[in-house]
């Protein structure tokens, strides 16, 4: 049973390994088409291969918003703000490489005298 698993992640590494070196020769690429369009002074080119497919080779612009959605909750209050926003949950498998494991003995992360804390001074504003 156990064999099953290593034969299956040691056949995922070598495709992700594969992807990886496709990802970069990508990368590459695009830096060529990237170079190629400042050269014409264009920001976007149509190009039709020999087999007729059609490619473009161009910027885009997107624009992504974010929300700071504490901050909205304290505006619009608890019952809005479950109005306001949803949240959708999604399972799905993952294969990936483990990180390294945290050791809780190590002395690198552990004072070897503990010191005093000093008084806390509150920041902040006080509200009369």
């Amino acid at each position: 049973m156990s064999d099953d698993y290593i034969k299956l992640v040691e056949e995922y590494r070598i495709i992700i390994d594969k992807i990886k070196k496709l990802e970069e020769e990508k990368e590459k690429l695009r830096q060529r088409g990237a170079e190629l369009l400042h050269q014409d002074k264009i920001n976007r080119k149509e190009i039709q291969l020999p087999d007729g497919e059609n490619w473009l080779c161009g910027y885009q612009t997107t624009t992504k918003t974010s929300t700071d959605l504490k901050l909205l909750l304290e505006y619009v209050g608890p019952a809005k703000y479950s109005e306001i926003v949803t949240e959708k949950e999604s399972t799905f498998l993952t294969i990936r490489k483990l990180g390294k494991s945290k050791t809780k003995d190590n002395l690198t992360t552990q004072k070897p005298v503990e010191e005093e804390n000093e008084p806390l001074i509150p920041s902040g504003v006080i509200l009369t």
